[in-house]
């Protein structure tokens, strides 16, 4: 493990969290045309970037679903189970890293077409998860660069993050008041959740009180 300034990392710290969140949600979304079809793709991209700074990162595959709030403020589960598989980065403090769930919105259900939720909940970055998200892991995951676009957009994003990205001394070291995250809401390490500038935690969080967290998927 890493040590910055003599002290062993026991979580990623939260400006790396705040920026390669928001450098990789960003140019994957640009590259991609829309990252929410991609999450393999993002988790690839993500733990390569990790994996350069120094903290180790690993792909998994799994079943995965969170909740997400329809036009009627109604909640129901979401994501991949059964013939569907999910894509996720776990860190080597133990967290889970999934940069796809606040755009899953923009992303129609396999089994349910005319599914049109109005919120997802947060990207996820912690150790522990909320009851509104639920991950099984199947196994570790590779990116498959079959084609000569899939290389060219794995090639183009880690470029253009690692180019962007500072050390993860410089990092360490950011004053909490020049962190920037991402426009997305994020669930961050130490329960700290971060919401975007529409508020759509506040809506997916009054949602669940309201209606409550329904039965699990799976």
């Amino acid at each position: 493990m890493e040590q910055v300034v003599g002290t062993p990392l026991t979580e990623t710290p939260i400006a790396a969290i705040a920026t390669i969140s928001r450098l990789v949600t960003k140019i994957t979304d640009r590259i991609s045309g829309d990252r929410s079809e991609y999450p393999l793709f993002v988790a690839s991209v993500t733990a390569a970037v990790l994996n350069k700074i120094g903290i180790q990162a690993n792909v998994f595959y799994g079943q995965a679903a969170w909740i997400e709030v329809m036009e009627d403020m109604s909640v129901m589960w979401a994501g991949c189970w059964g013939e569907h598989t999910h894509f996720w980065v776990a860190t080597q403090f133990g967290e889970v890293v999934d940069l796809n769930t606040a755009v899953s919105m923009r992303k129609r259900a396999h089994s349910n077409p005319a599914h049109k939720p109005k919120h997802s909940p947060p990207l996820l970055w912690s150790r522990e998860v909320p009851a509104f998200y639920r991950y099984i892991p199947e196994g570790l995951a590779e990116i498959g660069l079959d084609s000569e676009r899939d290389k060219r957009w794995f090639d183009l994003c880690l470029t253009e993050v690692n180019d962007k990205l500072p050390t993860l001394a410089q990092l360490v070291n950011t004053p909490d008041d020049e962190l920037d995250f991402p426009e997305e809401a994020i669930v961050c390490p130490g329960r700290r959740i971060l919401d975007d500038a529409a508020q759509n935690f506040r809506h997916f969080d009054r949602a669940l009180m309201v209606q409550g967290i329904p039965e699990k998927p799976f």
